[in-house]
């Protein structure tokens, strides 16, 4: 077996190395026999994450203990391990071996297991996200799965860990039973509740085994994630290395002798209408012994029985309305399979579907600017606003309101023309300079967004051809287009002050060098609470004026709400990105039974060779706020937000020393 060498990271190639791994069907196991003395790159964690790990592990709680003779519950961690459960000690302890015992056969037994194909019920692997993840695990994995209603044939189980296997199954499937009674009578149901919901059906045991690691502090066992199921009951050897994360911290989950770990799964946490949480958590990777897992997760009605799942009627009322749509397991499954362990969690992206809320409130109020006012009053509030908000209105800006009133009708116009005219400019080449194309992400993304889009773009640098643009806005976008460019060297002034830097610092670092139109459709919809106008997202520019329609539907993320930033006759919207000091702000659009309609501006920077590279402006940085970011190309940042959905953009946080 050769062992990967990643000591020169001009010849690092990572999907090349993680085929190199992934052919070996040797897992992480197959590495340390090997003898490997360095983990290769693909385990070793980015700096900001190794960086993190200074201030987030604390040492100062414990673990809820919950004794099944009297058991009340904890709904404050989403964790607790459990003693007296009726599982005898000896069951326990003869998986953990049937792990071990699996995990230690020889590799090309173990071979004839190996998977990807996850509607296998058993197999074995090495990472489930192995092609997804920014880094891979120190783990491998043995998994027995039994969907609700397909029969399950335990001669399938390798003979070294069956009867352990099926032992053990028949008794955590029996405490799975009592730990649902407990939690439906918790959540105030009759014990029986979660159980006829289906949530004891189905279950996915995945044996993990961490090998003994060369350098653990650069990787993890498992990356930090919250699991795909009502419950998740776990047996541990004694090694340790589970971390729950509580109250910003990461506290260590000390195996209790004949104790199990049980967790609150994400499927739980909708049903509850998020009474009960689910909760992040990781494993550490240790550097002189192995370690052995066996969680259980059950997981309902997965992919055989088309069984939806949403939020209990008994739980939800005018004062605590729903929180999620109802979804099918299959789908939550087939967007976590899609993606890597430790990405934005995928139950966020259901709830990100939903309209919430109990986390959407009318109190909260996009700041407005007037523009016509005192000079150092604006700067003052363009200052407080970008510092807290990195998104508001203005007014008093100096463009004509029969300019807007042309912009929203010439987009309308456009795009409510005959099929066959508008196929003319459809096209998913982003070099073309005039585009139509709905979705720029619709092979990339989780779902798409009910949203087309009429796109061009100028540079300063170069004169744009107004002949290229469709006749119906065409009068309307180049007098929008002169007005708004204009305002965007106003608004560049008013941020250099805002920042403590001179009036024309901003223009002089290009950043209005490049300009692309985006004019926005949100056809009527019939069904708006399924879908988005706009996944949350931010942009990808160092401002953007945003012209929308009296329909409204924009949000912005504040304070972890999503306040309306409704149309005011007149105003603008105003989106920002400095070295933390202005915040680049997350914002979505909600679909309507109207249609609407947005005009929105990106002023990019400096685009055309030759190259400019961006990084945090020298006269923001010193020792005590050093720079935070490196520097990037505008077309490097930007290709890699068009080879992403819109829901995994790069981010601010992908560029951080």
């Amino acid at each position: 077996m050769d062992i990967l060498d990643c000591s020169k990271p001009s010849d690092y190639d990572r999907a090349k190395e993680l085929k190199s791994f992934d052919d070996t069907k040797a897992g992480v196991k197959g590495l340390v026999d090997a003898g490997i003395v360095k983990i290769p790159r693909i385990f070793i964690r980015p700096d900001d994450e190794l960086a993190e790990e200074l201030t987030t592990h604390q040492s100062n709680f414990q673990v809820p203990i919950v004794d099944l003779d009297g058991i009340r519950g904890d709904r404050t961690w989403g964790l607790f391990q459990v003693v007296n459960h009726g599982i005898p000690l000896d069951v326990l302890e003869k998986m953990l071996d049937g792990a071990r015992k699996f995990h230690d056969l020889d590799l090309e037994v173990k071979k004839e297991l190996y998977s990807r194909d996850p509607k296998r019920n058993i197999r074995f692997y090495s990472n489930i996200d192995l092609y997804q993840s920014r880094t891979a695990n120190w783990r491998d994995t043995f998994a027995i799965s039994k969907l609700a209603s397909k029969p399950f044939d335990p001669t399938e189980i390798p003979e070294v860990c069956r009867d352990s296997s099926m032992e053990y199954i028949k008794n955590v499937s029996k405490l799975g039973n009592t730990l649902f009674e407990l939690l439906s009578m918790a959540l105030g149901l009759k014990p029986q509740h979660l159980k006829e919901m289906g949530c004891t059906e189905g279950f996915y045991i995945g044996c993990h085994y961490y090998p003994p690691c060369p350098a653990p502090d650069l990787t993890l066992g498992t990356t930090k994630h919250s699991d795909p199921s009502f419950l998740t009951i776990l047996s541990q050897d004694q090694i340790g290395g589970l971390q729950v994360f509580h109250e910003n911290q990461w506290v260590d989950v000390h195996p209790i002798a004949g104790g199990l770990v049980i967790n609150i799964g994400d499927f739980l946490q909708v049903i509850s209408n998020n009474k009960f949480k689910s909760v992040d958590h990781r494993v550490v990777a240790n550097g002189s012994v192995s370690r052995i897992s066996v969680p259980c997760f059950f997981a309902g009605h997965a992919t055989e029985t088309p069984k939806l799942y949403g939020p209990i009627k008994e739980l939800t009322s005018e004062e605590n309305p729903p929180v999620y749509r109802d979804f099918l397991i299959s789908e939550y499954l087939s967007s976590l399979f899609s993606g890597a362990v430790g990405d934005k969690s995928v139950l966020y992206q259901f709830k990100e579907l939903v309209h919430e809320s109990n986390n959407h409130q009318n109190d909260l109020q996009v700041p407005l600017i007037d523009l016509g006012g005192k000079h150092e009053e604006i700067v003052d509030q363009v200052r407080s606003a970008s510092e807290t908000w990195g998104f508001f209105q203005v007014v008093n800006h100096g463009i004509p309101l029969n300019v807007f009133e042309g912009m929203i009708e010439g987009v309308g116009k456009f795009h409510e023309q005959d099929v066959e005219v508008k196929k003319e400019w459809y096209t998913r080449d982003v070099k073309r300079k005039v585009t139509f194309n709905s979705n720029f992400d619709l092979y990339r993304s989780k779902a798409a967004n009910w949203r087309d889009t009429l796109s061009f773009s100028m540079s300063a640098s170069e004169n744009f051809d107004l002949q290229l643009l469709p006749a119906a806005l065409r009068d309307a976008a180049t007098e929008y287009a002169e007005n708004v460019r204009k305002l965007g060297d106003t608004l560049f002034e008013l941020l250099s002050e805002a920042l403590g830097l001179k009036p024309d610092h901003l223009k002089a670092l290009e950043c209005a060098g490049k300009c692309t139109f985006v004019c926005h459709y949100y056809p009527a919809c019939p069904q708006p609470k399924l879908t988005m106008g706009a996944s949350s997202h931010s942009d990808p520019s160092f401002l953007t004026v945003l012209l929308q329609d009296h329909v409204g539907g924009l949000q912005v993320l504040h304070e972890n709400q999503w306040a309306d930033a409704p149309p005011i006759p007149g105003a603008l919207v105003v989106n920002i990105i400095s070295n933390d000091k202005f915040k680049s702000n997350v914002h979505r659009v909600l679909p309507s039974r109207k249609s609407r309609v947005s005009a929105i501006c990106f002023f990019a920077g400096r685009f055309a060779p030759p190259a400019r590279l961006y990084g945090p402006i020298k006269e923001l940085i010193s020792e005590e706020n050093p720079a935070k970011y490196k520097e990037v190309q505008v077309s490097e940042y930007v290709g890699r937000f068009y080879s992403k959905g819109l829901h995994e953009k790069p981010s601010p946080a992908d560029y951080r020393l």
